[in-house]
């Protein structure tokens, strides 16, 4: 009985387990919290490696910048589709469910020193753009700057693809890497139900439940939010594509809960391109994508924000009309672009917008003893706005048939034939280019 459970079904009980030990003995659970820290910490220490490699295999078999400059814009084009369908249904839903109004609490001391700290840092947009260039690639590395080590790995593929036969040994030791990567990301996801039951029981030991109960209008208005706008961005994504993508979250079920129970987009990263790769989108179409979009596609965060602003109007009974929120919306269109790469960004986002606006920063204070379930939910938004761009983008650049999309999500593919699909779309395209 025990050997039929998968993976899955050993997560989502670790999941529940979390839960129950958390709400029956929140003192042990709090305890339980290096069990989630190990785990995110092995996932992340795939991340950079997985990233570096995967993109120079994807990339040097065409060594063509029109073609990375053609990936580049339409994902980008895409992700301001999607950013500013978020950023209205959250303008809607803020104002139609008006979690704000009635609600009467005092933040603690030490909530309102986090949010002043927040305040007092400045996102400098220009210096942003100047920063998507590393000075030094180790460094980025550490820090796991994604856009840098994008803009490396880009350089790097294109160059060792013009260099012939020396460029080939580096295309396939990257080769080689990459699926090394992958065999260790397999080892890391057997504790993965230990790892997501501690996270998970820290999470309700430490915040608790009945915290829950004085902003559970928000909680709800939040995720009934990002519900609506995964549906609708399925919708338009399944318009586009001809193929019914609504299936991609049985195929994403695993990342998904990892991205949910640890509130961290990195735990998600490496499964998720596994994932992908198996419904036939292309490796440098993920690899390219989806790190990326943890740059310039939060949806999830874009969302959270500007629904927080309204709120935070909302308590305080500031005056906060129409015309203002379609402002500040365009303020946001811009100011979440590049947060990933902040610690604390959309405290750092929301701080600064809603002083910008005239509103009580101090606001930002009521809703820090819930931001962890808030932030659990806009993670898992992010993730799957990155995977659906990554297919969207797949479809666009005719690297996958809707066909075959329709059957891989339905019948993904194995490990082995995901390195035969990938190294015969190297071969074609050296054959191409020769």
């Amino acid at each position: 009985m025990i050997k039929k459970i998968g993976l899955s079904g050993w997560i989502g009980i670790g999941l529940l387990a979390g839960v129950v030990v958390g709400a029956i003995a929140p003192d042990f659970a709090k305890q339980l919290k290096p069990l989630g820290d190990v785990f995110i910490r092995m996932i992340k220490m795939i991340v950079v490696p997985l990233i570096f490699s995967s993109l120079i295999m994807g990339i040097a078999g065409t060594g063509d910048f029109k073609k990375l400059g053609r990936l580049g814009g339409k994902a980008i084009l895409w992700f301001e589709i999607a950013t500013t369908l978020a950023l209205f249904i959250a303008l809607f839903a803020v104002n139609i469910a008006e979690p704000g109004v009635g609600v009467n609490l005092a933040a603690t001391s030490g909530a309102t020193d986090i949010v002043n700290k927040a305040a007092s840092k400045q996102m400098d947009h220009v210096q942003m753009l100047v920063n998507i260039i590393p000075t030094n690639i180790i460094d980025a590395m550490a820090r796991g700057d994604m856009l840098q080590i994008i803009f490396f790995s880009c350089l790097f593929a294109i160059a060792a693809a013009s260099m012939g036969k020396e460029g080939k040994q580096i295309v396939d030791l990257s080769k080689s890497v990459t699926h090394i990567m992958f065999q260790v990301t397999h080892y890391v996801m057997y504790i993965s139900p230990i790892g997501i039951f501690g996270a998970i029981a820290y999470t309700v030991g430490a915040f608790g439940l009945e915290m829950l109960i004085p902003l559970l209008k928000l909680v709800l208005t939040l995720y009934a939010a990002l519900i609506v706008f995964l549906v609708l961005v399925l919708g338009m994504a399944s318009a586009f594509t001809k193929v019914n993508l609504f299936k991609l979250f049985f195929a994403l079920k695993e990342p998904t809960i990892l991205a949910f129970t640890t509130a961290a987009s990195e735990a998600a990263l490496p499964i998720a391109m596994e994932k992908l790769k198996k419904v036939g989108i292309p490796n440098h179409i993920v690899s390219f994508v989806l790190p990326l979009g943890y740059t310039f596609n939060l949806d999830g965060s874009t969302l959270y924000s500007a629904l927080t602003v309204v709120f935070i109007a909302q308590v305080y009974g500031v005056p906060f009309p129409l015309e203002q929120q379609i402002l500040m919306m365009i303020t946001l269109m811009l100011s979440t672009k590049g947060i990933a790469g902040v610690p604390g960004g959309s405290l750092i986002v929301v701080a600064a917008t809603s002083a910008a606006f005239g509103l009580p920063v101090e606001g930002l204070a009521l809703i820090l003893g819930v931001d962890r379930v808030l932030d659990m939910g806009r993670t898992v938004c992010n993730l799957l706005g990155n995977c659906i761009a990554a297919a969207l983008v797949g479809r666009w650049e005719n690297e996958v048939s809707a066909e075959d999309l329709t059957r891989l999500i339905d019948n993904p593919l194995t490990d082995e034939e995901v390195a035969a699909m990938e190294q015969k779309r190297l071969e074609d395209m050296a054959e191409t280019h020769a």
